[in-house]
């Protein structure tokens, strides 16, 4: 399902009690309850009131928002997504294994991550053996060596019926073989290797989306600081305006993106080397696309994104990405999330609202991003309904020019989506407001997901034959 998973506040508050050594009698009478009340908002028959929630976390000395995380939220929506592709049958205990022990969860996510990774390289690996002439290569010369070595070493083996020159001659040959056996064997070693940053990435990439999500796609210190203190910008094209201010701003505030992720620490420096590429390139879109200007012009614009990149000299990408960070408490944009693909569907960056959640692994086939491809050039915008949940999708497919002339360019797609709700206030919005049932398209998630039945397009998952 593609609304976000939420860990209920119920089970967040008994698995801290227990946490705690605090029984529910002893809890209750502190908070002022009676142990059947409390016992009733453990299994969520209850809601519960900012003021008691307060009481409770003070009780229990864990801060009141330790409840509310919006991590577990997180984490629980991965789990849920994972289970799914694993055993549907166990998709709905995933908040419930959350709110027990968030530990256990993210345990079970980092050992998916791994198994993912390790299939990964075996495919590759397969896939090399098969059709890389290196490898056959590799193959051709460890059997001769291998045949070189045994044939001097059977000689070898009569020892009596040789004299001391053939003796030294077929000895030489063993150790020139067996030298020549070792490079060749390092080299082999080296190339099953050579896959290896490319698995680290991509788990690399999961943090980083996992660290942004936690912390709403929105970075106050760095917001504040340009705001204080905005930078000039150079002229040019959007690709050189972007540069600039990235520059601008790590020069006159290095330790801005310190600041910002100061109390994280990422389980590798390739994490933390993307986190903070993503933190200079938000800062970037801060500098050129000023928070409360550029809030005030897409609300005025109707969050028309062809129009503000014209009106703040930025690319199609950089726009909708900095209508993603618009989260400021108080002084929010409409709750966009924001979806990247290559043309294989492969999912490059996804920043989740707290409404949509997007895939991790690749979103459903009919989603209008994937449409972009056939349509370069142009904006295009989609109703979808998500098995109960209406959503406004807008993307529009890009390229880059290769740096080099014989490489043919990058192209990729880029999609905001918002709950269909906010769809008035977005110029996209209108050519649904009439007939908007007739213009819905009945979509999914992802297809190991997805419930829809009959489904045309799916690949594989809970629909198939």
């Amino acid at each position: 399902m593609a609304l976000a998973q939420r860990v209920p506040i119920g089970d967040r508050i008994r698995s801290q009690r227990r946490a705690a050594g605090v029984t529910q009698r002893s809890l209750a009478s502190a908070v002022g309850v009676s142990p059947a009340y409390l016992s009733l908002i453990e299994s969520d028959k209850r809601q519960i009131g900012g003021r008691l929630l307060r009481r409770i976390a003070e009780r229990l000395g864990v801060p009141a928002d330790a409840f509310t995380a919006a991590s577990d939220d997180r984490l629980a929506a991965d789990l849920h997504e994972v289970a799914q592709r694993l055993d549907g049958s166990l998709a709905s205990s995933a908040a419930a294994l959350v709110a027990f022990s968030p530990d256990w969860a993210r345990l079970v996510l980092e050992l998916h991550a791994r198994s993912l990774t390790a299939e990964a390289r075996t495919f590759r690996l397969a896939d090399r053996f098969e059709r890389d002439p290196e490898w056959t290569s590799f193959a051709h010369d460890i059997l001769s060596r291998i045949t070189s070595i045994r044939s001097a070493a059977e000689i070898l083996a009569d020892g009596p019926a040789l004299g001391e020159g053939p003796r030294v001659r077929f000895t030489r040959t063993v150790v020139a073989e067996s030298a020549r056996l070792t490079d060749v064997a390092r080299d082999l070693i080296a190339a099953l290797q050579s896959g290896t940053a490319v698995d680290a990435a991509g788990a690399d990439v999961r943090e980083v989306d996992a660290f942004l999500h936690d912390r709403d796609n929105h970075f106050a210190v760095i917001e504040e600081a340009l705001q204080a203190d905005p930078p000039r910008l150079p002229e040019g094209p959007p690709n050189v305006r972007f540069a600039g201010a990235r520059a601008i701003v790590a020069e006159r505030l290095p330790h801005l993106v310190d600041e910002a992720l100061a109390g994280h620490t990422f389980s590798s420096e390739g994490a933390e080397r993307r986190a903070r590429g993503a933190l200079w390139r938000y800062a970037a879109g801060a500098a050129t696309m000023p928070y409360r200007p550029f809030l005030a012009a897409a609300i005025e614009a109707r969050y028309d994104v062809d129009e503000l990149a014209g009106a703040y000299g930025a690319s199609f990408e950089q726009v909708a990405h900095r209508l993603a960070t618009l989260r400021r408490p108080g002084e929010e944009g409409v709750p966009f999330a924001f979806l990247r693909v290559d043309p294989a569907g492969t999912v490059s960056k996804r920043l989740s609202s707290p409404h949509l959640r997007l895939p991790l692994f690749g979103a459903c086939p009919l989603w209008v991003i994937y449409e972009t491809f056939a349509q370069p050039g142009r904006t295009l915008s989609q109703l979808a309904d998500l098995e109960g949940g209406r959503f406004l999708f807008i993307a529009r497919a890009l390229e880059k020019t290769a740096r080099r002339h014989a490489q043919p360019p990058t192209r990729f797609a880029v999609m905001l989506g918002v709950a269909a709700a906010h769809a008035p206030a977005l110029v996209y919005g209108d050519a649904f407001a009439s007939n908007r049932d007739s213009l819905v398209t009945l979509a999914g998630y992802e297809c190991l997901s997805c419930r829809r039945a009959g489904c045309a397009q799916r690949a594989h998952g809970a629909g198939d034959a």
